[in-house]
């Protein structure tokens, strides 16, 4: 069931090299998560806010998630834009939307 790999990454406070360029470390933890799709009523209620979620994953447990802001599957790095807590079965759905690169 839970038999997809994906990163879950968060950033650190900012801090300086020795030739002052800023650096922000990023830090990332492997999870193990079921991809599923995105709910037309979350697609549209999400939509009105401005945001275009396309999936969503289903984590084993709720200890997992640590309010990361990004994850990474298949190579495609994905904003997390709303987490959903089901409490009956002990698992966290984190919708996400897919992240744009700039450059």
């Amino acid at each position: 069931m839970y038999d997809s790999v994906a990163t879950l990454k968060a950033y650190g406070t900012p801090t300086y090299d020795g030739y002052g360029n800023e650096f922000i470390p990023e830090i990332t933890t492997t999870v193990f998560v079921q991809p599923q799709g995105v709910y037309n009523a979350e697609f549209y209620n999400a939509a009105q806010a401005g945001l275009h979620p396309s999936i969503t994953f289903v984590l084993s447990s709720r200890d997992d998630y640590s309010g990361q802001s990004v994850i990474n599957w298949e190579n495609e790095d994905y904003n997390i834009i709303r987490t959903d807590w089901d409490a009956q079965r002990d698992v966290i759905r984190l919708i996400c939307e897919k992240r744009v690169h700039n450059g």
